[in-house]
């Protein structure tokens, strides 16, 4: 016997286990619910873990769980427990029904539904089965199965709840007398029933809109204030009761008290869309359209498509004669509406004819007879006169027209002008045909309103001599080829050009270089990207439109296999990343013609740029259009190539707009009302990068104070 107990010493030691993990099982849910007697729900919970580890199978611990996770409102976390119940104990019906009860309260009404099927099944008369059943099915939307089977609980047994769920089934189908009634024998048998006294304020208002006879329709919204004034003694703080009420009050047309009701309900801390959207409905009702807007802007931050609250902003602007954002409302509803099955083409038809005759009552409400003023800027032109090279036969005629309406068209010599129609202000260009006995050049510009204004310029002939042009940078051969090292794909062209009345434009392969403009000699430089190319082309033309250009061939050196690299010498410090880097600060604060802007500094840009380790910072402050032009065309340009600079950080502050899609600086001397006084900063970025070819990284922040919500911009 003793030689074989070792064989039977494992599964003794098995069974011996099995009772203590058991016995731990019962201990661990003893321990649980007195901890949950006492609130200590996180410790209980902590216990029913463990039971559950112990033993998966253990009902009681998994409902005893489960009822912990209804005071904690872990609703998916209770659902999950229940529907376990569910599974180990399939034939009790009480298990069942609260399995349904947990999937109703977790939002999941079709599992709902389910259990308290399989629960019914059991328990044809298990009445909280038949309860969950109607309020899953009405979640559902399922109106034939709520009415069937709140039918069948309130034929089993009349109570204040089989009525009230019968009633609720009632207003899902559409039968709102049989609704009411139930509603008032609820609340007959049980005067502090809440739930009653909202539903059957609900109930007169669907009343109201069925009732044709004007002293039915008020004696309902009276009965519906009646019954929420009501409860609302028995419960000052049901937001429920105060936004029924507040719509029979606006029913009414006594949108004060609809006002004071919603705005309650803000007041008792319930701050959803469905009260501010009641809100802004009963300002605009009491035509106080502000107010209307500023609860919808609240709404349109979350909402941004919401199509109600889109066209509920439209009438209020509309009424508040803010056409212009009424008209965008409507824009921003009708694409919303756009392929939406919620919507009708009958609705979308509406909404497109109200943002059309928005639309024509801005264009009234705008007109003006001012006709268009015209500028010219190219070509040269002294006072009326224009000087054109006599070796042209056609024109470009550049510049822009100011107005204070959109321009319907721009005509150079009767040539339609290429111009932005939805630009107030517009610049335009045509290039025209100008034969060698013309002597005018004829500009005409009309308006929407059909205001016109015409600009007659006298032509005369200048010299034709183009300018002289030369590359110096890459090595160029006698004939105009530069012998490039394999797999370079960039490289810094820069060359030189002259004319005796002063270079207008330099470009590379269409592409503006860095130069000096208007001087009858200047250097010029840019980056240019040669990859699969094996030519570009330099033109410069001058102040007349003569024009000089040559086109260089690049070729790239075979590859040569490279040798093992020499090992660096150790160097105390190590390089920075961004090499030699400049900072430019530019503070424009005291404005001639606008309001000064106080309170501007450096602490931001600071704080900003710390990481790049620059060893320069240069400060300009309150510059003109002028001095920003020669600052960043010359000045800095000299500058930087003199430093032998790589990184390049731009940061202005001052004043600032937006139009056109285009981007402005306003310097010291510009006037708010004229865009051609502004500095336009877009291309700023790119004429950097042509400064220097040590130039390998350039960063343009842009802090202005703008017209627009938030004007800062970033250019990499």
């Amino acid at each position: 016997m003793f030689r074989m107990l070792p064989r039977f010493l494992p599964c003794l030691c098995f069974l011996i286990g099995m009772s203590a993990f058991a016995q731990d099982g019962k201990s661990f849910v003893k321990e649980a619910e007195k901890l949950q007697k006492n609130g200590q729900l996180k410790e209980a919970l902590e216990q029913y873990g463990f039971a559950v580890r112990v033993d998966s199978s253990n009902v009681k611990a998994l409902l005893g769980r489960a009822s912990l996770y209804l005071q904690m409102d872990s609703m998916k976390a209770r659902m999950a427990d229940m529907q376990h119940v569910a599974r180990l104990t399939p034939r009790d019906a009480d298990n069942l029904t609260l399995a349904s009860a947990a999937c109703l309260d977790a939002k999941v009404p079709a599992k709902a539904v389910q259990y308290a099927d399989q629960a019914l099944a059991l328990s044809p008369k298990n009445m909280q089965a038949l309860q969950t059943k109607v309020r899953a099915s009405l979640a559902m939307k399922d109106v034939q199965q709520a009415v069937a089977t709140a039918d069948a609980a309130l034929s089993l047994k009349a109570t204040t709840d089989t009525y009230y769920l019968h009633a609720l089934a009632r207003m899902a189908s559409g039968d709102y007398t049989t609704a009411d009634a139930d509603l008032d024998k609820v609340l007959e048998w049980n005067p502090l029933y809440e739930a009653a006294y909202v539903a059957s304020g609900e109930a007169q208002l669907k009343l109201h809109e069925t009732y044709r006879g004007t002293s039915m329709q008020m004696r309902a919204l009276e009965k519906a204030i009646d019954r929420c004034t009501a409860g609302l003694q028995l419960n000052p703080s049901s937001t429920e009761l105060l936004i029924v009420r507040s719509k029979a009050y606006a029913k009414q047309k006594e949108f004060a008290k609809a006002i004071d009701d919603v705005s309650k309900c803000v007041a008792l801390g319930r701050e959803d869309s469905v009260v501010y959207y009641q809100r802004a409905l009963y300002y605009h009702g009491f035509g106080q359209e502000q107010n209307a807007v500023n609860d919808l802007n609240k709404l349109l931050l979350n909402y941004p498509d919401n199509v109600a609250f889109l066209l509920l902003r439209a009438e209020c602007r509309e009424a508040n004669l803010d056409l212009d954002g009424a008209a965008n409302d409507l824009a921003l509803a009708e694409k919303g509406m756009k392929g939406n099955p919620a919507f009708s083409a009958a609705e979308l038809k509406k909404v497109a004819e109200s943002k059309e005759r928005i639309k024509a009552r801005v264009f009234e409400m705008n007109r003006e007879a001012d006709p268009p003023v015209i500028t010219v800027v190219e070509p040269l032109r002294k006072d009326n006169v224009v000087q054109v090279s006599s070796a042209l036969a056609s024109v470009k005629v550049a510049g822009h027209v100011r107005d204070k309406s959109l321009i319907k068209s721009i005509l150079v010599q009767g040539k339609a002008a290429d111009f932005d129609p939805e630009e107030k202000s517009p610049e335009f260009r045509a290039t025209v045909p100008l034969g060698a006995n013309a002597k005018e050049i004829e500009v005409m510009a009309e308006d929407v309103y059909g205001n016109r204004s015409t600009v007659t310029l006298k032509v005369e002939r200048t010299e034709s001599t183009p300018p002289v042009l030369a590359v110096t940078n890459p090595a160029m051969s006698a004939d105009r080829v530069a012998v490039l090292p394999a797999g370079k794909d960039q490289i810094f062209v820069e060359g030189h050009a002259s004319d005796a009345s002063g270079i207008r434009s330099v470009m590379v392969d269409g592409m503006f270089a860095s130069f000096i403009p208007d001087t009858t000699a200047t250097d010029f430089s840019i980056k240019l990207d040669i990859a699969g190319k094996d030519h570009f082309t330099v033109r410069a033309e001058d102040q007349y439109g003569n024009v000089a250009e040559a086109a260089y061939m690049v070729q790239h050196a075979a590859p040569v296999q490279a040798a093992a690299p020499a090992p660096k010498p150790a160097a105390d410090k190590p390089a920075s990343a961004m090499g030699t880097a400049w900072i430019v600060y530019i503070e424009n604060s005291d404005y001639r013609n606008m309001p000064a802007l106080p309170n501007l500094g450096q602490d931001k840009m600071h704080k900003a740029f710390a990481k790049y380790q620059a060893q320069r910072t240069i400060v300009k402050k309150n510059m003109t259009k002028t001095q920003l032009e020669r600052f960043f065309n010359i000045e800095l340009r000299d500058l930087v190539r003199k430093g032998d600079v790589n990184t390049l950080l731009v940061w202005y502050e001052g004043a600032g707009r937006s139009q056109g899609g285009k981007a402005y600086w306003i310097p010291v001397d510009g006037k708010s009302d004229d865009i051609y006084t502004f500095y336009n900063y877009g291309p700023l970025k790119g004429l950097m990068e042509n400064y220097s070819e040590s130039i390998r990284t350039t960063l343009v922040v842009s802090d202005a104070a703008g017209n627009d919500p938030s004007f800062y911009e970033l250019t990499r």
